[in-house]
């Protein structure tokens, strides 16, 4: 989607934007559901999707829109915590930097937004900062997690050992899902152009 059409996604009251933007919503808060932890692992065994969802909602929603992932997040943990058998140990103070964490892959979906033109370009630069983005929303989620939580004695060394055993993880994730979205936009772009080219033809 070209950059231009982003922009008038976050600023008109054109009934068929909102209607893009709740398609949206939907869309990103299904993949949530469904991929979200292991909470639904009998379901899906699709990657995480939860980062890049927060990242694609910086680049195509209203600011609002990171409340409302943030709460369905904690929905769906709510319910993992209570129902789901997920062990008490991941519930801690550490829990709320969440919110800052999964904020720095809004964020790099906003500087995208600047970038993402549909062109190698805008996907490249896409690609980079979701990656970037991952690292600092790791290094967030799992710092606090490993200080805070009261599971660990922290030392510099334990945690970046265990950095690089689990955020080869993430990074794939992000990457898995990031790469889907570009195809998936490269996609539409092709029909579109395609679908244009066909009613000019037929006007002349």
């Amino acid at each position: 989607m070209p950059s231009h059409l982003v922009n008038t996604t976050m600023t008109t009251n054109n009934p068929g934007l909102k209607t893009l933007t709740i398609g949206w919503v939907a869309t990103l808060s299904i993949l949530m559901l469904a991929t979200r932890g292991t909470h639904f692992a009998d379901v899906t065994s699709l990657p995480e999707a939860s980062w890049m969802i927060f990242m694609v909602a910086g680049l195509f929603l209203p600011a609002w829109s990171f409340a409302w992932f943030i709460s369905l997040a904690v929905g769906i943990d709510a319910y993992a915590f209570t129902f789901g058998g997920v062990p008490g140990t991941c519930l801690s103070v550490a829990y709320a930097m969440l919110i800052p964490a999964y904020f720095s892959m809004w964020a790099a979906g906003r500087l995208a937004k600047h970038y993402f033109n549909g062109l190698f370009s805008g996907f490249a630069m896409f690609f980079g900062l979701a990656m970037g983005g991952t690292l600092i929303c790791e290094l967030i989620s799992s710092g606090s997690f490993y200080l805070w939580s009261g599971n660990f004695e922290p030392t510099v060394a334990e945690f970046f050992s265990r950095e690089l055993q689990y955020a080869p993880a993430v990074l794939s994730s992000s990457a898995y899902w990031s790469v889907a979205f570009i195809g998936a936009t490269a996609l539409h772009r092709l029909y579109q152009q395609t679908k244009n080219r066909n009613v000019l033809s037929k006007e002349v």
